[in-house]
């Protein structure tokens, strides 16, 4: 059948093929830039002409990629590749290995593996360096794309119980890799799963004479193990891939354990008056504990920092008064009141032109005495405050939440409008310098309270289980125990890891595999292994996001149907990933994150700025993706242009920061003049943040 578009095809012989029958095969360099740009997005012409002609001027480079554009134009009757300075290919051309890319990136594995072929097969490119480079860290990206496939295809065809079906895919992931002990050990256990005991005895023999022959060593313990459990017959079959229900009691347990001392300290400061921080190290309880006392003392809110805020001025900030103006919708302020509002919240900001740039202190303080106004209103009917994650609060958030609470706390006491109790929780030993310096102040002009959180004991452990549901087996418990290390969160993540793999129905644990370090993310990652392809990359896309995302802002990342993502995300949250716009915990956050393969991580960041800019997300957030996802000559500008939109502010050490990120970003593109005149812009903002001092 004839195309009615044009399409090429770079996977094996690379062609372009036109309505009508035309087809033609594009020359390596044409090939190459087709696959540059359906790979990387949008790029700049010298940038194009610098890959394709390396030893040629830079004049000379783009009068050759001009001629090369305007012979495929007169060839195809219309421009397949559109822009100026920065070229992209049409929309209207399609191109097989960008549907390779989206399957792997949607989770759909089937799709990835029915296309075959290396990229721009047969075609080389020594002649040039930086272009041969990429071209091979393709290949290998798509090979290694093809492996993950073919593993989540394995794991799927075991769990239904096709094991012929999923042996043919071991088969080829055995192909793809012939010294791969993974892959020799999906061979061996699905021949025996299969009920051919002596095939999988003879492929660990030949995976034993393959590592002797290609490394002069012997297979891995685990490899070992398996093949003594098929020799005994004793090989466990793979629970099936669907997320198990999780009951109420494992998702939320029914009652606080084992802080009543940390209690009665929170009590005693709350009726003080003053703030209160409650630290400790990842796991412990932080959470819990403070919105189990705020929801004893009345009405509270609870505010959260989120991953990725620390690198975008007042997205904390903007994300509280946010939540503040929703609550009380009939809220009414004097004008030059919702102005300053309007700087964090423009949905908020009156008719008329938009207020002045911050230029000086004095600019500072207004806005932070009309936020006060705000808050004041916002904050009524609300016993506390509730600040979580302060670890992730981006700095400027962080300072006027210190003015605001600090100046609260000094102002007489307004028996008619009391302001709220506040209470912040944090990591122990990761909050910011400044930040520290800050606390600690208030801390000794006795303005607020520090309380440390420890690890629970084994009793209080025990009395953890007894909610959670956990047999009454000694010996399961004392292992448990131990594995926690004292943490209520590993705890649960580990009762979790046993419920989804059925181990609570059999009978007798004494055999009970549990992680052989007591780190939650081996916890985490097991069960993020039992998720589905589509959940699993919906999760990726979520922790590269890191802050303010939903089912839609994924999906469009994706590229995916949103019911399909909708459908996905139910499965996170039946399997404790996600619970409605966020992570369930942080530390899930960054196991997702830690484990995202290298090769799709830049992607997915590329995906994340392309996204965000169609969804006018603010402009650091996007030059962050931009930058982490290797497009230096997109991240470069958009840092200049945070730069100014701080300085627009009076944020004048975010200022220098970002203008110090936009040189980084021109210097690794090899523009001397363009990393020079960021430098210096930063270099004069610093001047000026010196004189001034830190606001």
């Amino acid at each position: 059948m004839q195309p009615d578009h044009w399409r090429v095809q770079l996977l094996g012989p690379v062609s372009l093929q036109g309505p009508g029958g035309v087809s033609q095969r594009p020359e390596r360099k044409l090939a190459a830039a087709l696959a540059y740009l359906a790979l990387e997005g949008a790029t700049g012409r010298g940038r194009l002409a610098g890959l394709l002609w390396p030893d040629s001027l830079e004049n000379t480079a783009r009068n050759n990629l001009s001629q090369m554009l305007r012979k495929l134009r007169l060839f195809a009757g219309s421009d397949l590749m559109v822009g100026g300075d920065l070229l992209t290919l049409s929309p209207e051309l399609e191109v097989d290995a960008a549907r390779v890319r989206a399957a792997y990136t949607q989770g759909h594995s089937a799709e990835l593996l029915a296309a075959g072929g290396e990229l721009l097969a047969g075609l080389r490119y020594d002649d040039c360096p930086d272009l041969d480079d990429w071209v091979n860290s393709e290949r290998e990206r798509m090979s290694e794309w093809r492996g993950l496939a073919l593993r989540a295809e394995i794991t799927r065809l075991e769990s239904a119980g096709e094991y012929a079906a999923a042996l043919l895919q071991a088969r080829t992931l055995l192909d793809l890799d012939p010294v791969s002990e993974e892959a020799w050990r999906h061979v061996m256990r699905l021949h025996y799963l299969a009920g051919d005991r002596p095939a999988a005895l003879r492929a660990y023999h030949r995976c034993k004479e393959t590592l002797q022959r290609e490394f002069g060593t012997g297979p891995l313990p685990e490899t070992a193990e398996l093949a003594r459990e098929i020799d005994q017959g004793r090989v466990p079959t793979r629970a099936p891939l669907k997320a198990s229900a999780l009951p109420l009691a494992v998702l939320r347990p029914p009652h606080l354990i084992g802080r009543e001392q940390e209690w009665a300290q929170l009590n005693e400061a709350w009726e003080r008056g003053q703030m209160i921080y409650v630290e400790g190290d990842p796991g412990v309880g932080k959470t819990r504990l403070i919105t189990d006392f705020a929801a004893s003392k009345g009405g509270f809110i609870e505010f959260r920092g989120r991953p990725g805020d620390i690198h975008q001025p007042f997205t904390s900030s903007a994300r509280n008064y946010r939540m503040l103006a929703e609550r009380t919708p009939n809220l009414e302020l004097e004008p030059w009141v919702w102005r300053e509002v309007g700087r964090v919240l423009p949905e908020y900001a009156p008719p008329g032109p938009p207020p002045e740039p911050l230029g000086s202190g004095a600019d500072l303080l207004r806005y932070r005495q009309a936020m006060s106004v705000f808050s004041r209103q916002t904050y009524q009917g609300l016993a506390t405050v509730v600040a979580d994650d302060l670890q992730f609060y981006d700095h400027p958030s962080t300072r006027d939440g210190l003015y605001f609470f600090s100046s609260f706390f000094s102002a007489p006491r307004d028996p008619d409008h009391p302001f709220p109790r506040v209470i912040g929780a944090y990591r122990t030993g990761e909050l910011l310098p400044e930040v520290v310096r800050d606390t600690e102040e208030l801390v000794r002009q006795g303005i607020a309270i520090r309380i440390q959180l420890r690890p629970l004991g084994e009793a209080l452990l025990n009395a953890l289980m007894d909610d959670l549901g956990v047999p009454e087996d000694r010996t399961l418990r004392t292992r448990l125990a131990g594995y926690s290390g004292g943490s209520p969160l590993f705890l649960l993540e580990i009762v979790k890891h046993l419920i989804e793999s059925g181990t609570f129905s059999r009978a007798g644990f004494s055999g009970v595999e549990l992680p052989v370090t007591a780190r939650v993310g081996e916890v985490i990652s097991r069960r993020l292994s039992r998720l589905s392809a589509p959940a699993l990359q919906a999760a990726r896309a979520a922790s590269v996001l890191q802050s303010d995302f939903d089912v839609e802002l994924v999906a469009e990342m994706l590229g995916a149907p949103l019911l399909d993502i909708a459908a996905a995300w139910e499965e996170l949250e039946t399997a404790g990933i996600v619970r409605g716009h966020s992570f369930w915990h942080d530390l899930v956050y960054e196991t997702v994150s830690a484990n995202i393969p290298a090769s799709v991580r830049s992607l997915l960041h590329r995906a994340a700025a392309r996204t965000l800019e169609r969804a006018g997300g603010h402009v650091a957030r996007v030059a962050r993706h931009w930058q982490e996802g290797g497009k230096p000559d997109l991240a470069a500008p958009a840092f200049l242009r945070a730069a100014r939109d701080a300085q627009d502010r009076y944020q004048l050490t975010e200022t220098v920061g970002f203008y110090v990120q936009a040189a980084a970003a021109f210097e690794a593109m090899g523009w001397a003049d363009e990393a020079a005149a960021a430098q210096a812009e930063a270099a004069r903002v610093q001047e000026q943040l010196l004189t001034v001092g830190v606001q």
